[in-house]
C-alpha cells in the first residue's frame, strides 16, 4: 500500500466511525461538547431527545464517569467531577422478556420494579470497584448498614461491601433466568427505589467518596415497554438529594408520561429539562458539524504527520451560477440565443449569462416576446427581475439536465451536507465518509478537493442505503420504504416542474377529511413509526404543536433522501393532503401521485431519474 493510499485509509476509517459504538476509546478524544451540553450537566433530571445519529449516545457516555477521566486525560485536567455518571444502554431483549400472559399485569410491574433496583445498584457497586482500583484505596460500607441495605434488597445477609455486591448480581442473574423460565418459587421483590436510596444515602457518609451525587444516564428509553416506562417515570420523578436521571430518546420514543400514581404526570420544565437536540442545536449545526470533521481531520494530521487538512479543503461549496454550468445550461441557451439575438438586443444579451436566460426563458413560457422584454428589464437593473431569478433559480436547477443524466442536479459542500443531514451528526459524517469513499476510489488523492460529481453520488448512496435499512428496523419498516418511495417520486416531479406551482413544495400537512377512525389510527401509527426512524420530518404547524395530534405539524421526507430522489432538501412550500391520501402513498402510490398532482396529472409518465429505476415495479403499482 502506498504512503498515499494509507493516509486516505487512515481517513476513512476516522469519518467512517461515526456511530458512537464503533469508535471505542477514540469516541472520547473526538468529542465536542456541543452547545446544549452544560444544561444537561445540572442537577436535575433531564430528557436528551433527538432522533438516530443526532449524538445522544455519544453525550451521555461522555457523561459516564469512564467518559469524564478519558476527557480529563485527554484535556490535562483534574479528573474531579461535580457528579458520577452510570450510563446504560436500555437492550430492549432484557426489558421485553418482562411481559406475557403468565403473569399479571401488577405482577410483572413489581418484578420489573425489582429488576430496576437491582440494575442501579449492580452499576453502582461497578463504580465503586472501579474507583477503589483508581485511588488505590478500599471503599468501606459498615456492616450494620450492609445487613439493612441487603434486606432492603430481598438478598441474604451480608458484612461487607463486596458481599453486598455479590448477593445483588446473583439476585439480578436469579431474577433474569425466573423471567425467561417462570419456573419454581419466585424472588422475595423489593419495592421500587427504596434499597436506591438506602445505599445511596449510606455512601453519602463515606469520607473517601465526598458525598457523591449520581447522575444515572438511560439510553434509547424508547426500547422500555409503556408499563415500563411509567416505572422509571416515577423513579425521574421522584430522584433524590443523591441522584437524578439523564435519559435519551427518539422522539415520539417517550410514548407515556405518566407515573405509578394515575393522576401525576411528568411536566417540563417543573419535573424535568427538556433538551430537543435538533431544536437546540437549530442555526448552529452547521459549525458543529465543521467542528466535529475537523477533530477528525486534525487526529489524522497528527496520525499520519501531515498538513493540516481543512473541511473546506475537501468539501467544496457549488454557486447556484457554477451548477448551472456543470448541468448543461449553456447548451439549453443556444438556440434561445440565437432565436432573440436582433441587431438591437445584442448587447443586451451580452450583458445577460446563460443561468438567468435559461430561468426567464422558463418562466416566460417559453415566450421569445415575454423572455426578451424580461431579460432586457435585468439587464438594466430592473429590482422585480432580479428578485424573480433570485427567487426561482434554484429550483431551476433541477430542470437543466435530463432525467437520464448521470447528474442531474449537485449535492455538495459543507452548507449542503449540513442542511441534507438536518442536525444529525451521524448522517453528517456518513455523507462525508461516502464522499472520501468516492474520491479516493477514482484514484484521486487528499491533496484534491472531492468533486461535485463524487460528493452528489456520495449523497445519493447514503439516501439509498438509509432507505433500504428502514426496511428492517420496525415491523412497519416496509410501510415506510414505499411510504418514501412515494413521497420521493412526487417532490422530485414537483421540483422537476415548477412553472405554474410554487417552486420547491417539499412539505406536507394532513388533512381530515370524513376519515374513519381506523383510518386516522393508521396514519397515527405510521406516523410516529416515520418520524421515530426518520423517514420523517415534522415541524410545528400554524396551530400550536401537542406531540399526540398528527394534524397540527407539517411533515417532510428526511432530507437525507433529497439527493437520491434529486428534490429540494430545503423547507420552502407545502400541500395539504387527506388522511386517506397519505396512506394511499403506500397502498397505490401511482394513483395518488397523479391525484396530487392534478391538471399535471401527466407528468408521473415522464422518465424518473436514472437511480429510481430500480424501484420501477413499485411505481407501476406492484406490491
Amino acid at each position: 500500500m502506498s504512503d498515499s493510499s494509507g493516509k486516505t485509509e487512515e481517513l476513512r476509517e476516522l469519518f467512517g466511525s461515526f456511530r458512537a459504538e464503533w469508535l471505542r476509546e477514540r469516541l472520547f478524544s473526538l468529542f465536542n461538547e456541543p452547545e446544549y451540553f452544560p444544561s444537561l450537566r445540572d442537577r436535575r433530571p433531564c430528557v436528551l431527545m433527538g432522533g438516530r445519529g443526532t449524538g445522544k449516545t455519544t453525550v451521555l457516555r461522555c457523561m459516564s464517569y469512564q467518559g469524564q477521566a478519558a476527557l480529563s486525560g485527554i484535556r490535562n485536567e483534574s479528573p474531579e467531577s461535580a457528579y458520577i455518571g452510570l450510563y446504560h444502554r436500555v437492550n430492549s431483549n432484557r426489558v421485553t422478556a418482562f411481559q406475557g400472559p403468565e403473569l399479571s399485569d401488577l405482577e410483572w410491574r413489581k418484578l420489573f420494579a425489582h429488576y430496576m433496583n437491582l440494575l442501579i445498584a449492580e452499576m453502582i457497586f461497578e463504580y465503586l470497584d472501579w474507583f477503589a482500583v483508581k485511588r488505590g484505596t478500599n471503599i468501606a460500607v459498615p456492616p450494620a448498614a450492609c445487613a439493612r441495605i441487603a434486606k432492603a434488597f430481598g438478598v441474604g445477609k451480608v458484612s461487607t461491601r463486596e458481599e453486598l455486591a455479590e448477593e445483588v448480581a446473583t439476585a439480578k442473574q436469579a431474577l433474569e433466568l425466573y423471567v425467561n423460565n417462570l419456573d419454581g418459587e419466585p424472588p422475595q421483590l423489593s419495592m421500587l427505589q427504596a434499597p436506591i436510596d438506602d445505599l445511596t444515602n449510606e455512601l453519602s457518609k463515606i469520607d473517601e467518596l465526598d458525598g457523591p451525587f449520581f447522575y444515572i444516564l438511560f439510553d434509547e428509553y424508547e426500547n422500555f415497554l409503556d408499563y415500563q416506562q411509567i416505572v422509571v417515570n416515577t423513579l425521574i420523578k421522584h430522584s433524590s438529594s443523591n441522584y437524578v436521571f439523564k435519559v435519551g430518546v427518539r422522539e415520539l420514543g417517550w410514548r407515556v408520561r405518566s407515573t405509578l400514581n394515575g393522576t401525576e404526570q411528568l411536566i417540563h420544565p417543573a419535573d424535568y429539562e427538556l433538551i430537543h437536540i435538533e431544536r437546540r442545536l437549530g442555526a448552529n449545526f452547521t459549525q458543529f458539524a465543521r467542528d466535529v470533521c475537523e477533530a477528525r481531520l486534525r487526529e489524522w494530521s497528527s496520525r499520519t504527520n501531515s498538513p493540516h487538512l481543512s473541511l473546506d479543503d475537501l468539501l467544496l461549496d457549488l454557486p447556484y451560477e457554477k451548477e448551472a454550468e456543470l448541468l448543461g445550461v449553456s447548451d439549453r441557451v443556444q438556440e434561445i440565443r440565437r432565436r432573440l439575438q436582433g441587431e438591437d438586443d445584442a448587447t443586451v444579451l451580452r450583458k445577460v449569462e446563460d443561468f438567468p436566460l435559461y430561468v426567464f426563458w422558463s418562466l416566460e413560457n417559453r415566450s421569445y416576446d415575454k423572455t426578451l422584454k424580461s431579460v432586457r428589464e435585468y439587464a438594466a437593473g430592473s429590482t422585480h427581475q432580479k428578485d424573480r431569478f433570485s427567487n426561482y433559480k434554484y429550483a431551476m436547477l433541477f430542470t437543466i439536465a435530463s432525467n437520464g443524466a448521470k447528474v442531474s442536479k449537485y449535492y455538495c459542500g459543507n452548507r449542503v451536507f449540513s442542511t441534507v443531514s438536518r442536525f444529525n451528526i451521524r448522517f453528517y459524517l456518513h455523507l462525508v465518509s461516502a464522499a472520501i469513499d468516492f474520491h479516493h476510489a477514482r484514484g484521486r488523492n487528499l491533496g484534491q478537493p472531492i468533486s461535485p460529481t463524487d460528493q452528489t453520488l456520495a449523497a445519493r448512496e447514503v439516501g439509498l442505503q438509509y432507505l433500504t435499512e428502514l426496511e428492517g428496523v420496525t415491523v412497519q419498516g416496509v410501510q415506510l420504504v414505499k411510504l418514501i418511495l412515494g413521497f420521493g417520486r412526487l417532490f422530485q416531479i414537483l421540483s422537476r416542474n415548477p412553472q405554474g406551482k410554487a417552486p420547491e413544495t417539499m412539505e406536507f400537512a394532513i388533512k381530515k377529511k370524513g376519515a374513519s377512525g381506523n383510518t386516522t389510527e393508521s396514519v397515527r401509527q405510521l406516523i410516529t413509526n416515520a418520524v421515530m426512524h426518520l423517514a420523517l420530518v415534522r415541524s410545528e404547524g400554524t396551530k400550536l404543536a401537542t406531540e399526540a395530534d398528527i394534524k397540527e405539524w407539517d411533515y417532510s421526507l428526511h432530507p437525507i433522501f433529497a439527493p437520491y430522489f434529486n428534490f429540494s432538501h430545503r423547507r420552502k412550500r407545502k400541500l395539504d393532503i387527506s388522511e386517506k391520501e397519505f396512506l394511499g402513498m403506500v397502498e397505490a402510490p401511482q394513483e395518488t401521485i397523479k391525484l396530487l398532482l392534478k391538471e399535471k396529472a401527466s407528468l408521473i409518465d415522464d422518465e424518473p431519474p436514472l437511480q429510481l429505476q430500480l424501484f420501477n415495479e413499485y411505481y407501476a403499482g406492484a406490491k
